[in-house]
Formats: C-alpha cells, sequence, structure tokens
C-alpha cells in the first residue's frame, strides 16, 4: 500500500527577475519516503529547493503540505509548519559550539519527546564527542552531520536536503549514507527530498527518482529501476554526474 504524500508539487513555474527557471514541476514525496532531486548543473534542483521553501519567486502552480496549501506561505511560516533545510552553504555559526546548535534550533512536537539533542547525539556519535566544539573547529564533514541533526532538532515532517556530499571524502559521503539509512527506520523519521550530484550515493539511499531537464520533470519513477537505466542515466543526467 502506498503512503499518502506529505509534500505535493503540482505545475509550479517560477524563477529570478523574469527570467523562468522552473517550467510547470510536478512531484510528490511520500510520507516516510526519500526522494532524489537529479539532473544537470542548472536544471532546477536548487531552485526547486529554493520555491519549496518560498525562497523563490513563483508565478504560478502550488506547493501542498499535508494537504494544506502553502503557496502564499514565508520561508519562516513553511518552517514553523514542518520543514526542515539543509542549505548547500551548511551555514554553521563559529562562536557557537556543536550542543548549543541543536539547542538553539530546537522545537518540541506537541506529542510526545520527537528529536531531543540527547536523541541527536546517539544517532550522530561523533556530535556527542566534540559536543562542546565551536562551529570553526569542526571539520568539512563534521559540519555537515551538524547541519543535519540541527535541522532534525526543529522535528521536521519534511527534510530538504541540498547537495549533502558536495566536497566531503568518500568516507564521509558513506558515513552520511549509513546515516540515512538508519533515520529513514526511525519511526518518527521524516519524507526526504534530496538535490545530489552524486548520482551512486542518490540512488543509493532514494526510494525514488525525479530527474529534472530544463525546469521539467524528465524521469519520475524507482530510484532501483533508474540505478539499472544506464541508458536514461545517459541521456538525462550523464554518466556519473546528477
Amino acid at each position: 500500500m502506498q503512503n499518502p504524500s506529505l509534500l505535493e508539487i503540482k505545475d509550479l513555474r517560477g524563477g529570478y527577475g523574469g527570467a523562468p527557471v522552473l517550467h510547470g514541476i510536478g512531484l510528490t514525496v511520500e510520507s516516510g519516503s526519500v526522494t532524489a532531486l537529479l539532473g544537470r548543473n542548472g536544471m532546477g534542483k536548487s531552485s526547486t529547493i529554493r520555491a519549496i521553501m518560498g525562497q523563490l519567486p513563483r508565478s504560478s502552480g502550488a506547493v501542498r503540505l499535508a494537504g494544506r496549501d502553502i503557496s502564499e506561505l514565508g520561508p519562516h511560516k513553511r518552517a514553523r509548519l514542518g520543514i526542515g533545510l539543509v542549505p548547500e552553504s551548511r551555514q554553521v555559526f563559529r562562536s557557537l559550539t556543536v550542543r548549543e546548535h541543536l539547542e538553539v534550533a530546537a522545537r518540541r512536537p506537541a506529542s510526545g519527546t520527537g528529536w531531543t539533542t540527547d536523541r541527536l547525539m546517539d544517532l550522530f556519535p561523533v556530535l556527542r564527542k566534540r559536543s562542546k566544539a565551536f562551529g570553526n573547529n569542526l571539520s568539512g564533514g563534521e559540519q555537515q552531520l551538524l547541519v543535519i541533526a540541527r535541522a532534525l532538532s526543529t522535528n521536521p515532517s519534511l527534510l530538504l536536503l541540498d547537495e549533502p556530499t558536495e566536497g566531503l571524502a568518500p568516507s564521509i559521503v558513506n558515513e552520511i549514507a549509513v546515516l540515512l539509512r538508519q533515520l529513514t527506520r526511525e519511526a518518527d523519521a521524516p519524507a526526504i527530498l534530496l538535490v545530489e550530484q552524486n548520482l551512486r550515493f542518490a540512488l543509493s539511499v532514494a526510494d525514488r527518482a525525479v530527474v529534472l531537464v530544463s525546469g521539467e520533470v524528465a524521469y519520475d519513477g524507482s530510484a532501483e529501476d533508474l540505478s539499472g537505466r544506464r541508458d536514461v542515466q545517459q541521456s538525462l543526467i550523464g554518466v556519473g554526474a546528477a
């Protein structure tokens, strides 16, 4: 039985300064699933993330979260409704410790304890070891783990990951893959929309894959199917890239 769609995007169009970037995007993200948003550089992947967060000017179309139309809401209101963002730029605060990052961002759900600081440190053991370290003293990999944990501390129902493995060593990429697989097994795991350049990584953690070409959806299917379709990878993405 198919899980209900937590995120629904219908005929979404928008751009920057009058220049259109998204040309009628339509996709869904199901509760408890990981959806990989793929495509060559400049195809509209990060712009789609910004549109979901309300940071990209929208000309038409709709964004729905758990059945609610949030198309007219600002980014802060969308965040309060349960959208967590891990930005490509990381945006770690140099003067805050690891623990302070998690405590400042924390937002508890109405029922249950959700993603507490201690629970997050259980999920991210390296952060417990580095809990007193300041943001500017963390490695790139540690910073990436921190911003994922920080987004989870808001207890989102939808987690947006924008290029989480960019510039990281293969060992850290593998660690993030293991982490995401573990996260999806948690009872209250958020639905995840993953924008990623590393095709192998993306398909190893995703349930579904959506490929954008020039701001339009060119493929929408199972990640397993795309993994075996080298012809589609070559024509729409370029082998080894996303």
